[in-house]
């Protein structure tokens, strides 16, 4: 599927700059030409995920339009019950009480309520209607998450996030179909070495900030649907985190700790193997990021994940690893942590180096600082910087990592110089990963 709709209202950007809105545009048969540019977010427009996340959240947008229209399905005796309306192909329910007040909400197991497909088929019908007018409007909200040279601002972000229950499997899954496009574009990228910003590099920083909008999306979601939704990530050595630690910035690190703790425990069989065995600091780096934010989050496995990082902080020794002080520095970050007592704020050194408040007031998580910082940096605690960070981005609601207004976006503006230095130190400085 192509959507034009997306299409139209997209206009390549000389470079990537992370929160520039794109200006009206003309676009004429050159720069349509020129589209392959940001070819892995335009393939995503024609992704089959994209269309069921679209037209998914069209269905809640009808609903909200126009809820007396689905009274009628409500029966002679009933008015003083809810109407629960079954989304399609989607374990889960948007339920519409007396009063007009709309609740999407999880289904797991048994389904009920009226099938909402039965009531918008028949072409002509008022109901149709809606539905093809709200699908224009969800794709002007996924229009920041989605288009180059785009970022959201919290209530952007907040206007689809409130459908979570009802999209988060496709968003999730849209977030894995981009995993491929960024791996083929790093492979490129390791290839060459130029000392200009490069198409490519411009590519996988719009892809992997679009990975993170619809991770954070999925955040709240139910471990088993994640699972579902991620069995189409095949990858050799693939986490829930790593395409966002391995970018080196405290703010995709951030929504990587978020995946990971969203899986919870049953994504040890993914990080335990590669603590184990890897040579590459990065990649031990991330499995123990993930597991300490699986083991803040799921205080039950605390004490498991504390005794099994201890033990192989003392086999890492035992074979060759590319920078062993790094290592070294990750473990005892990694312990520190999980020694930290459950319900601790982080340091506030850390908080002040991040320009984060405690309360994750104003901007929340999205500072300038959180855009530049790589989380492997070491903190006033002598930790590194991610763990410090842990206990705050684990205390964020998915919506604090975005600025406060439209306007505060501007202050998270990359200058080229700065995107060419964060985007090369997440794979040129450690070539044998």
């Amino acid at each position: 599927m192509r959507d034009d709709r997306l299409h139209a209202s997209r206009k390549e950007p000389k470079r990537w700059e992370l929160e520039r809105p794109l200006p009206p545009h003309r676009e004429n048969h050159e720069a349509r030409e020129k589209s392959h540019n940001f070819g892995p977010i335009v393939a995503a427009y024609e992704s089959d995920d994209l269309t069921r996340l679209a037209d998914t959240l069209a269905i809640g947008l009808a609903v909200e339009m126009e809820p007396t229209t689905w009274e009628s399905i409500r029966t002679a005796g009933e008015s003083a019950r809810p109407v629960v309306l079954k989304i399609p192909n989607v374990p889960a329910a948007i339920e519409i009480d007396p009063s007009g007040t709309l609740r999407p909400f999880r289904q797991h197991g048994v389904s009920v309520g009226e099938e909402i497909d039965k009531l918008v088929t028949s072409p002509g019908s008022r109901m149709h209607a809606l539905r093809a007018r709200s699908r224009d409007v969800a794709l002007d909200l996924l229009a920041p998450m989605m288009l180059p040279g785009r970022f959201p601002s919290r209530t952007e972000f907040q206007s689809v996030f409130r459908w979570a229950p009802i999209i988060e499997v496709f968003a999730y899954a849209l977030a894995t179909r981009h995993l491929a496009a960024l791996e083929d574009l790093r492979e490129r990228v390791t290839a060459k070495a130029n000392t200009t910003f490069s198409t490519d590099e411009c590519n996988y920083c719009a892809t992997t900030h679009t990975m993170a909008h619809f991770v954070l999306m999925s955040s709240d979601a139910p471990e088993y649907s994640l699972i579902e939704a991620a069995k189409s990530s095949t990858l050799n050595g693939w986490t829930p985190s790593l395409a966002f630690t391995r970018a080196r910035t405290v703010w995709l690190a951030a929504a990587g700790a978020k995946s990971a703790a969203a899986f919870g425990p049953t994504a040890f069989e993914c990080y335990l193997p590669v603590l184990a065995t890897a040579r590459h600091a990065f990649r031990i780096f991330d499995a123990l990021f993930g597991l300490t934010a699986i083991a803040l989050s799921h205080g039950h496995v605390r004490e498991e994940v504390l005794q099994a990082v201890k033990h192989h902080a003392q086999m890492v020794g035992d074979r060759s690893v590319d920078d062993i002080d790094c290592v070294r520095l990750a473990f005892r970050s990694a312990i520190e942590m999980l020694k930290w007592r459950a319900g601790d704020h982080s340091p506030p050194a850390a908080l002040d180096r991040l320009g984060w408040s405690r309360d994750h007031e104003g901007d929340g998580l999205a500072s300038p600082q959180a855009f530049r910082l790589d989380p492997t940096d070491t903190a006033p605690n002598g930790m590194m910087l991610g763990f410090s960070a842990l206990p705050a981005i684990l205390r964020a609601s998915p919506a604090q990592h975005y600025p406060r207004s439209k306007a505060r976006v501007y202050r998270l503006k990359l200058r080229e110089t700065e995107m060419l230095q964060i985007t090369r130190r997440a794979w040129l400085l450690h070539p044998t990963e």
